[in-house]
């Protein structure tokens, strides 16, 4: 959200979005989850060095990296949306899998990802979330 939609949202505002999102990996069962942006980055800081990055996720990358698209026509978007995901990687991770991108590509990337928005959202017009909205005359 920060990164390609508001990148100006309150501090109060994204406390507030970790704490509204924590009752929804509670009630899937999850324990102890962090309600806050400084609580999200303590937990990150303590889980860092139980990541590692070996043949396994390289291959794992890989894979996502070259999954078929469900149309030509989405393949494009597909491979954008991977590339703004890899974006979206804290430096250490990015350079942990070996997906650096220069800053001109995360220009071009967040260019493309906010160019595309409107026309993302006029294909997915028949979501879940819009059928919801249409029974409850939203």
């Amino acid at each position: 959200h920060l990164r390609y939609l508001n990148p100006r949202l309150s501090e109060a505002d994204q406390d507030r979005y970790y704490d509204e999102i924590a009752l929804v990996a509670e009630r899937l069962g999850a324990r102890d989850v962090p309600r806050s942006r400084q609580a999200v980055a303590a937990y990150l800081r303590s889980m860092r060095p139980q990541l590692l990055c070996d043949e396994r996720s390289r291959e794992v990358l890989r894979l996502l990296l070259a999954a078929p698209a469900p149309s030509r026509l989405a393949k494009p978007f597909g491979s954008l949306m991977m590339q703004a995901g890899i974006d979206l990687l804290p430096d250490w991770a990015s350079s942990m899998l070996d997906v650096n991108q220069t800053p001109l590509q995360r220009q071009l990337i967040r260019a493309s990802v906010k160019r595309s928005t409107p026309m993302l959202r006029w294909a997915v017009r028949d979501s879940s979330v819009h059928r919801a909205k249409r029974r409850m005359g939203l």
